[in-house]
């Protein structure tokens, strides 16, 4: 489909490619993917794209590959709070608490919108597994992010 030159794919399209590679555990090959294909075809990706493919990594114990996929985000788009809900639930769900810790770092430095609820949980999180500089420095990114609200 995405060798014929005369159709256009949307968003779906590459929703479904995502689906795809994810489920074939070609997260390398998602992320490369959603980098070049979109602009290559004239096509502006949408934020839950990234989340999707985040979500996927993070599924699969990936968080550098879901950083990657999140500063991707960054630079098209401002994640939403339901957004940085489902990762940071996600990362604390799985115990990826260094990865929700850099995601809210991330969030706060630009100047995301995070939910209060999720951001403690993060830190919470992190007390309860006895990580205190992750805690730490979920402490400071909340602190950050309720300062530039």
């Amino acid at each position: 489909l995405l060798g014929v030159p005369k159709l256009r794919p949307s968003n779906a399209t590459f929703s479904i490619l995502i689906r795809l590679y994810s489920a074939c555990k070609l997260l390398e090959e998602a992320v490369e993917v959603l980098k070049v294909e979109p602009s290559a075809r004239g096509v502006k990706p949408e934020s839950r794209l990234y989340v999707q493919l985040a979500q996927a990594c993070l599924r699969e114990r990936q968080g550098r590959r879901a950083l990657e996929v999140y500063k991707m985000m960054l630079t098209c788009s401002a994640p939403t709070a339901a957004m940085h809900s489902s990762l940071l639930g996600m990362c604390v769900k799985l115990n990826m608490l260094d990865t929700a810790v850099e995601i809210l770092t991330l969030a706060a430095e630009s100047k995301g919108r995070v939910e209060r609820q999720d951001a403690d949980g993060v830190r919470e999180a992190a007390l309860r597994k006895k990580k205190g500089q992750l805690a730490e420095a979920a402490s400071e990114a909340i602190a950050k992010l309720r300062g530039s609200a």
